[in-house]
């Protein structure tokens, strides 16, 4: 007779293959060892794929990445106590991005909570309500127990997608008895797979008239089917598309870019349709707040809350909107000039062997391949990307837009990475590098994905420098709780973990290194040694100054 924690184990690895998740990122431990087992034994099988990181932070992350690439759910399986908290960054992206991930914690029987029994924590709800389900399941569960979690792990395949946590209890034996060590899992079976749960349906497209002179502002957004319904959109209203990089909206046919520099130089707009989850720039926060009329709309397929940041929408449509009206050639024609006039100050100001993160970010903009991806870090390389990066085809851009945080890049852009043979860049800064550098430690068995992670060192906190705290009058502690210079080598941290690395310092170097990892397969980091913080602000600042006056 199989013992209960097996039993338990089993079953839900075997639920996990029966809606059709094929990545289960696994930490080590000792309470989860019957999950760890039968997770190892699937893998054997071919029925999923086992990834493993010491790290639960990375693995949360890592699971969070392969979600986003894959729109798929992916599982996470961690051991009891405070290993359970630190997935609770990567379990708040998600939550905040629409990603499903389906965590699965070991936790000791509910006799020994509340008692100081040895790792043993309050599990259940941890997560409070950046989850959409929370089921803890009893040692021996019910039926009733066995159809909350059925019914969680199918959710994940809801169009809205959201995170869920499954709490096990296990208990002595934590792994199966001699006589029962082998088992094979039913191999997934899409004829088989349940369909109760399963909601695909679109929501109904509204109809609305809509003025002449008016703007798209395209955030993130998951799906690039939505992307392109977002182009056709633009096209029959004669609006220009401004685009986050994680829009996928950088290649339709009316996409402008350079958003930041040129929206406080134009005329205001008579109404905005916000799409996705905006709100990267300051000057896109200004133009929402000036324009008559502000509709967003809350795809089916991003996080549950809806998008409208600065409190400024007169609606929120659950669909991409039907829409007729009258276009006005020259109000296009306007935007395509200003943005080439854009265009010509910010490539004039970035040419030149001297490194700066701007640059660099350009650089390896319009270095990649159609078919290659792109995820670009928080902070001040996804704003670099958005305001110095022309339109251009291809490349798909993924980001951690749901809480934009600078936790977990690393192993969330590996993630992105798996199963794509194709290569991917990381562009991330260095405070971020330092922050999730532990997801490069990765075991040699581990799969090593096409990824090349290019690090903007400018030796601290660029972006505040651009803030208030950056004014004169804050000198005197700015660097200290603010710029927080490093003075790391961060090309030896990366080789450290075994992952082969190198630093340049001028432009002419950054475009040998990119060349020489894209005919190597594997992991490769190159650290960019760019200028003081401060000068690549007065770069920026000077850039958009220059728009100003030749806009003027």
């Amino acid at each position: 007779m199989v013992n209960p924690t097996t039993l338990i184990s089993r079953t839900i690895v075997q639920e996990l293959i029966a809606v059709g998740v094929t990545d289960v990122v696994l930490a080590p431990g000792s309470r989860s060892a019957g999950l760890a087992l039968a997770t190892a034994q699937a893998d054997k099988a071919g029925a999923i794929q086992l990834h493993v990181r010491i790290d639960e932070r990375e693995a949360g992350f890592l699971a969070l990445g392969i979600a986003k690439a894959t729109r798929n759910a992916v599982a996470i399986i961690v051991t009891s106590g405070t290993a359970v908290a630190n997935l609770l960054p990567a379990v708040i992206e998600a939550y905040y991005s629409g990603v499903s991930l389906i965590v699965i914690s070991a936790d000791r029987p509910a006799s020994s909570r509340n008692r100081m029994s040895p790792q043993t924590i309050n599990q259940a709800g941890i997560f409070s309500d950046f989850v959409a389900a929370t089921i803890d399941l009893a040692i021996n569960p019910n039926p009733h127990e066995l159809e909350q979690m059925h019914a969680a792990v199918n959710s994940a395949r809801l169009l809205r997608r959201l995170p869920v946590h499954i709490n096990v209890q296990c208990d002595m034996p934590l792994v199966p008895d001699s006589s029962d060590v082998t088992w094979v899992p039913v191999p997934f079976s899409k004829s088989h797979q349940s369909e109760q749960y399963v909601d695909t349906v679109e929501p109904t497209r509204e109809h609305r008239e809509l003025p002449a002179h008016g703007v798209i502002i395209a955030g993130d957004i998951t799906r690039a089917s939505d992307a392109l319904h977002v182009g056709q959109l633009a096209e029959q209203l004669g609006w220009p598309v401004l685009w986050e990089p994680s829009a996928k909206a950088h290649a339709l046919t009316n996409a402008v870019a350079h958003g930041p520099l040129l929206v406080d130089n134009m005329p205001d707009p008579d109404a905005v349709l916000t799409i996705g989850t905006v709100g990267l720039s300051r000057s896109i926060m200004g133009l929402l707040r000036r324009t008559p009329l502000h509709i967003s709309v809350h795809l089916p397929s991003n996080a549950a809350d809806a998008p409208d940041p600065v409190g400024t929408a007169h609606e929120i449509l659950d669909a991409l909107p039907t829409v007729s009206g009258q276009p006005d050639p020259k109000w296009l024609a306007m935007w395509r000039r200003v943005e080439a006039q854009t265009e010509s100050v910010v490539a004039q100001a970035l040419t030149g062997n001297v490194l700066s993160g701007p640059r660099a970010a350009r650089l390896l903009w319009e270095h990649a391949a159609n078919s290659d991806q792109l995820f670009v870090a928080s902070s001040w390389p996804v704003r670099h990307i958005e305001a110095y990066a022309p339109c251009r085809d291809g490349l798909t851009v993924f980001g951690n837009r749901g809480a934009n945080g600078i936790d977990g890049l690393i192993s969330t852009a590996w993630g992105t990475a798996c199963g794509n043979a194709q290569r991917t860049y990381l562009l991330i800064g260095d405070v971020a590098f330092l922050h999730g550098a532990s997801g490069l430690n990765v075991a040699d068995d581990e799969v090593r994905p096409n990824l090349t992670i290019v690090v903007l060192d400018n030796d601290g906190g660029g972006i505040f420098s651009q803030l208030e705290q950056g004014a004169p009058e804050f000198d005197e502690h700015f660097d200290k709780v603010f710029g927080t210079p490093h003075g790391r080598d961060l090309w030896v941290i990366a080789e450290s973990y075994g992952v082969a690395a190198t630093r340049v310092t001028n432009v002419a170097e950054l475009e040998r290194a990119l060349a020489a990892t894209d005919r190597i397969a594997g992991v490769h980091v190159i650290v960019c040694t760019t200028g003081s913080r401060r000068d690549e602000f007065a770069l920026m600042q000077g850039m958009k100054n220059s728009v100003a006056d030749v806009l003027a």
